[in-house]
C-alpha cells in the first residue's frame, strides 16, 4: 500500500511538472511573446475482420484520422480518390487530415468498392 501511494504521488508531482512547464510564456528577444494553445485532434479507425470499426466516423475540421491495421492486407482509398495508402499488412497505418466539411467515403481496394460495398466506411466533417 505504502510503494502504491508513493508511485502515485511521484505521478502527480511530474503531472504537475509537465503542466507548468507547457504553460509558460515563450521569449524572444526578453520579451515574452503570446501562445496560443493548438490541440491537434486525432481519431482512429480500427482494420479488422475486413471491416472498418467504426463504418462511420463524424468528425470537425482540422481532424486527423488514423487507420491501423490489425491483420491482412488492406487499402484505405478514398472513393474520390482524394487520398489513398499504401498497401497496409498486420500493424502498418495511415493517416489523413480532413480539413473541409463533407462526406467522405472509402473503400479497401481489396475487398470493398466504391459506394459502400463490403469493405467500406465514411468519413462525415461537421463544421463547429
Amino acid at each position: 500500500m505504502r510503494r502504491l501511494t508513493m508511485i502515485s504521488s511521484i505521478a502527480i508531482v511530474l503531472m504537475a511538472v509537465a503542466v507548468s512547464f507547457a504553460m509558460r510564456p515563450t521569449v524572444k528577444g526578453g520579451r515574452p511573446v503570446a501562445t496560443t494553445a493548438s490541440v491537434a485532434e486525432k481519431a482512429t479507425v480500427k482494420i479488422s475482420n475486413f471491416q472498418f470499426t467504426p463504418k462511420v466516423l463524424t468528425i470537425t475540421p482540422g481532424t486527423t484520422v488514423e487507420w491501423v491495421n490489425d491483420g491482412g492486407r488492406h487499402t484505405v482509398e478514398a472513393d474520390d480518390g482524394s487520398f489513398k495508402s499504401d498497401v497496409l499488412k498486420q500493424g502498418d497505418k495511415f493517416e489523413h487530415k480532413f480539413d473541409k466539411a463533407g462526406t467522405f467515403p472509402y473503400h479497401c481496394e481489396f475487398h470493398g468498392d466504391k459506394g459502400g460495398k463490403d469493405m467500406a466506411g465514411k468519413i462525415i466533417v461537421r463544421a463547429r
